[in-house]
């Protein structure tokens, strides 16, 4: 199947992604870790027979074992910030901070690769930037930058470093195996630090009440990272890369229309547009 293929899958699961988080998230009672802890192992699970059916593959342990351990332990921290701040920001506005993450992944290629620095590296980050001051709302003639946003660029950071490490694994082992993979190392982590979280988890979203909302998240969730990292494996990253990016206005498109977000609309759609167009120029 060819790459354009996978990003269209992936276009269309991203776009729903956030705004099914934000869904759950938004609920009063809901426990961020816990939610976190519950979708991932959902996730996993509904994985499962397909792996079983498929075979496990495991990545190379003496090779990127190290390098495992780091992803686990980035994301389990992007995480932990991604489900404190997508409950406090709508998700029309968190889609756009989410993108910031592409500057990081390519401020990691300069950092650790020694690649050389061009004026349009410059001039995109710059653009995407931009995006986020639109965001950033004034009042009484001061800018009111909430603490909101801020934790949404801490997200962007954690989650551009964590996505360039586990996209380099993924291009080196078997598809279905590093992503089935991939939705137990935040859970274990947390289980550990918390050893009460799982029962809470469980107790809390495996409930009559929400189970059909967290599988429906969960078959969006899965489908969205296979998509993301078949395109990644059979394509370019620097082409498919930006296109994935897309999904951002159509995430304030599907906040708009069935969560409400409508509010400061106009600038909502230019931050999202924003930020594509200054990924397009960065990784062009």
């Amino acid at each position: 199947m060819p790459w354009q293929i996978f990003v269209i899958i992936n276009l269309a699961t991203a776009s729903l992604l956030v705004p099914l988080q934000r869904v759950l998230l938004r609920k009063e009672k809901t426990e961020p870790l816990s939610f976190v802890v519950a979708s991932q192992l959902i996730t996993g699970i509904l994985l499962t027979p397909f792996v079983l059916i498929h075979g496990l593959v495991v990545p190379d342990l003496g090779k990127y074992g190290l390098l495992i351990l780091a992803t686990f332990a980035l994301y389990s921290l992007g995480h932990y910030l991604y489900a404190h701040t997508l409950k406090r920001v709508e998700a029309s506005v968190f889609s756009t901070l989410l993108n910031t993450s592409t500057i990081w992944v390519v401020t990691m290629g300069y950092l650790v690769l020694h690649e050389a620095l061009h004026f349009s590296d410059i001039l995109g980050a710059l653009i995407i930037l931009s995006s986020v001051l639109m965001l950033v709302e004034h009042k009484n003639r001061k800018v009111h930058l909430e603490k909101s946003i801020v934790m949404g660029l801490l997200v962007g950071i954690v989650f551009g470093i964590a996505l360039s490490m586990w996209v380099y694994i993924g291009k080196h082992s078997d598809l279905l195996s590093w992503t089935w993979l991939s939705f137990f190392g935040t859970p274990v982590i947390f289980s550990l630090m918390q050893p009460k979280l799982l029962q809470k988890a469980t107790r809390q979203f495996m409930s009559s009440e929400l189970l059909p909302k967290m599988l429906v998240l969960a078959v969006v969730w899965a489908v969205d990272n296979l998509a993301s990292l078949a395109a990644y494996q059979h394509g370019n990253v620097t082409i498919i890369a930006p296109l994935l990016q897309t999904s951002a206005i159509l995430s304030v498109i599907v906040a708009v229309a069935f969560l409400g977000e409508r509010s400061r609309l106009k600038w909502k759609v230019a931050a999202s547009v924003a930020c594509f167009v200054g990924v397009l120029i960065l990784v062009g």
